[in-house]
């Protein structure tokens, strides 16, 4: 059985292919990862971008309930 993940872009149709072994990081048409603030993003070759954030809801400080949502730079 194969092991790994297929990523497309929902605008061009791009795809990636993860599986285990080493990557062509520069050559990926579609590229995922944490910034230096610990957010994620993923973003295709044709421009489209996503950008996790983060927040704490109805509580005060961290007793709120964790939501992560993605939205488009």
């Amino acid at each position: 059985m194969k092991s790994g993940f297929v990523i497309r872009c929902l605008n061009c149709g791009g795809e990636l292919t993860v599986a285990p072994g080493r990557r062509n990081y520069r050559n990926e048409p579609i590229t995922f990862g944490t910034d230096n603030y610990g957010a994620d993003q993923i973003s295709c070759e044709c421009g489209n971008v996503l950008e996790e954030h983060s927040r704490f809801e109805g509580g005060r400080g961290l007793e709120g309930e964790f939501v992560v949502e993605w939205r488009q730079l």
